[in-house]
């Protein structure tokens, strides 16, 4: 293996170490939520709002 391939490998795990770690999951959670609007998030804000009642 060359030295060239070990920094592309190198610079390749560093990349996706990267990605994996600075990715917005909360950010990509609301964007789903927003955009599919699930009836379990539905369902979820309702029992926030009216905690007394039951199902």
């Amino acid at each position: 293996m060359s030295k060239k391939q070990r920094i592309l490998i190198c610079v390749i795990i560093l990349l996706l170490d990267l990605a994996v770690f600075f990715l917005p999951l909360t950010a990509i959670f609301l964007v789903y939520i927003i955009w599919e609007n699930p009836p379990w998030f539905r369902e979820f804000l309702q029992k926030l709002d009216h905690p007394n009642q039951s199902p």
